[in-house]
Formats: C-alpha cells, sequence, structure tokens
C-alpha cells in the first residue's frame, strides 16, 4: 500500500512545475543562434582598440623591463674571486 503523503507531494510538484504560457521563464535560443559569434552593438565598435594599445603598452614595457634586469647571476668580479 503506498503512503498517501508523498504521493501527494509528488502530484504537487509536478502540477507547480506546470506553469502558464505567460511565466517569466528564460526564453529558449534555436542551437544556431546559441552557437554563432556574438555581435557587438555599434556603439561598442571603437572600444576595444583603445584596450589592445594599452595592453601592447603594457606588454612592451615588462619586456623592456626583463631586458633591463637580465644580467649574470654571479657577478663576473665575483666568479673571477671564486676561480670560476
Amino acid at each position: 500500500m503506498t503512503k498517501p503523503v508523498p504521493l501527494m507531494v509528488c502530484t504537487l510538484l509536478i502540477l507547480a512545475a506546470c506553469g502558464r504560457g505567460d511565466t517569466a521563464y528564460p526564453r529558449l535560443l534555436p542551437t544556431a543562434q546559441a552557437l554563432a559569434e556574438p555581435t557587438l552593438p555599434d556603439h561598442a565598435a571603437g572600444g576595444s582598440a583603445a584596450i589592445e594599445t594599452a595592453t601592447e603598452a603594457e606588454g612592451d614595457a615588462l619586456t623592456r623591463r626583463a631586458e633591463a634586469l637580465r644580467r649574470p647571476v654571479i657577478e663576473p668580479d665575483l666568479r673571477a674571486r671564486m676561480g670560476l
């Protein structure tokens, strides 16, 4: 014999999950639209150029800093005193 409470709870959950068409559920997209490349609005088209320029400038600055730090681990005079 089945218990009436779990059966009633399951029935109520099933009925609660069936909403009307005017509820605020997200709209499902077709696969082609979901997998398509995103398009930027017209007002956002030039925004990436400034970011790319700033990123390249920062990368160049980091490269110059790394080159300035490039030197032998053991200084030549210390290496000479060690006899290496």
